[in-house]
């Protein structure tokens, strides 16, 4: 089945990035030339919604009379008495189903025939006939035949609940593989009206249902009830509703959930094309700093495999101020063919370097700022500068020195950017400290926990191989 997902795996900067000061000395050039927009596309989602049918079990066909207590989480329905099922309808039934179980289905179904052409059935007795013919035919994949099963069940007067319920949602279940969406949601409707205990399956069911006849705002609230009661049983969500939801809340131009979304993605099943994505929402938001630090994240797991990507990574460090790790970039990029020496690329290269020498012209100047200031933020720009040089140690040594000044604007990126420096030192556990101090600020905190558990990935790779080098030497 259709559905429409979205975003090629492709970043994209906004239109205020394209048009910077530094930029102009390129009038024709835009920012990035050949990443494409956040954009929707259709593709197809696999869910697994179609569950088997089970055999009905001999226990089920008790000759014991019912009564089905129906009261439901959206009203108090009459308590109703069910016939009994008879000693020689059982016997029926059972015949049937032990042919069924035999891999006999077309036998099963002359014994049914018979059955219905037999005058005096009572409703459950009938509803039960119903209830196999349907799981035959289903058991034949003929679908067609196991839905007219199922309504001709629920025609039947003074049904079991836990019966009604099984063919309304297997109903629902049938004609959404057959693509008749407004039937299923019909069927579902009915069911979640009965049911005292509905499902995440069943909610997720309906709003792909909605969600394929194109109601947008129909089909959020039951996905957005799906995976939270995932979350709340199981820790977290089926991937492929992330996905659904995420496609509803892009689909919309929604682009904070739909960032909030790709968190969860990254943290649940983290993926390059997750990564790539959350950048490109951030950017959307005109967030530079998040879609920045998000995309290097994913350059630094060497994800990052295509030119447009290593192009966009190098345009934002450019436009967030730091062009000397800019120009490494394109440099590597280059030198391992992925970005092209072509004369644009090279362009970009050569500003990328003439705005960090600039950068390395004013230290001085700050330097001799910092000494007689009270407020750390020169130390903090001082450091920001001896960061971007790739200067690790001053640039921890100002930063450090600016936090304890204090009068700071935005101290949770100064943080952040301590936590930075300290890990490109592989002092990965100051580097952790750092991020958590940032992420205790609300500008940085995004940022902070992706660095944190990139930090602790890290960690445990660096003590595993420690493990694994020492069981190497000893004897």
């Amino acid at each position: 089945m259709n559905t429409r997902l979205l975003l090629n795996a492709e970043p994209r900067l906004t239109q205020n990035q394209t048009n910077y000061a530094g930029m102009k000395m390129f009038p024709n050039q835009g920012l990035n030339r050949t990443a494409p927009s956040l954009r929707l596309r259709r593709a197809t989602l696999s869910l697994a919604l179609i569950s088997s049918l089970a055999f009905i079990p001999a226990t089920l066909l008790s000759s014991a009379s019912q009564a089905a207590e129906t009261q439901s989480t959206h009203g108090q329905r009459q308590t109703v008495k069910t016939p009994a099922l008879r000693e020689k309808i059982y016997k029926v039934l059972t015949e049937a189903q032990a042919k069924a179980e035999e891999n006999q289905p077309a036998e099963a179904l002359k014994i049914l025939d018979g059955l219905k052409k037999s005058s005096g059935l009572n409703s459950y007795e009938a509803a039960m006939m119903w209830k196999f013919y349907a799981y035959i035919y289903y058991s034949q994949d003929n679908h067609q035949q196991a839905i007219q099963s199922y309504e001709n069940l629920l025609r039947q007067e003074a049904l079991p609940r836990a019966l009604e319920l099984e063919a309304l949602y297997s109903a629902g279940q049938l004609y959404f593989a057959q693509e008749n969406y407004k039937k299923s949601i019909d069927y579902l409707d009915r069911w979640f009206a009965l049911t005292d205990t509905p499902t995440p399956q069943a909610y997720i069911m309906l709003g792909q249902a909605y969600y394929q006849l194109n109601q947008m705002n129909k089909a959020l609230p039951p996905i957005r009830s799906a995976i939270a009661m995932a979350e709340q049983s199981e820790g977290r969500a089926k991937e492929s509703w992330y996905l659904l939801l995420r496609a509803l809340y892009f689909e919309q131009n929604n682009y904070q959930a739909g960032a909030d979304v790709l968190e969860k993605l990254i943290q649940y099943y983290p993926k390059k094309e997750y990564w790539v994505q959350l950048s490109s929402a951030y950017g959307e938001l005109k967030q530079e700093s998040k879609q920045l630090s998000t995309l290097e994240i994913a350059y630094r797991q060497g994800l990052l495999d295509r030119e447009s990507e290593w192009l966009t990574l190098a345009q934002l460090m450019i436009f967030n101020d730091i062009p000397y790790k800019a120009a490494k970039v394109l440099e590597k990029g280059i030198d391992k063919g992925i970005i092209r020496p072509e004369k644009d690329n090279l362009k970009l290269l050569s500003y990328a370097w003439s705005t960090a020498q600039e950068a390395k012209k004013a230290l001085p100047v700050l330097v001799q700022a910092a000494a007689t200031s009270q407020s750390g933020e020169i130390d903090i720009q001082l450091g920001s500068t001896y960061y971007q040089l790739d200067e690790w140690n001053q640039a921890v040594r100002y930063l450090r020195e600016g936090i304890s000044k204090g009068d700071l604007k935005h101290k949770g990126n100064a943080y952040l950017l301590l936590g930075l420096s300290l890990f490109n030192m592989n002092e990965f556990e100051d580097a952790r400290y750092a991020f958590k101090q940032a992420a205790t600020f609300d500008g940085a905190k995004t940022s902070a926990n992706q660095w944190l558990n990139y930090v602790d990935n890290e960690i445990q790779r660096r003590d595993l191989l420690a493990q694994t080098l020492k069981s190497m030497d000893t004897p």
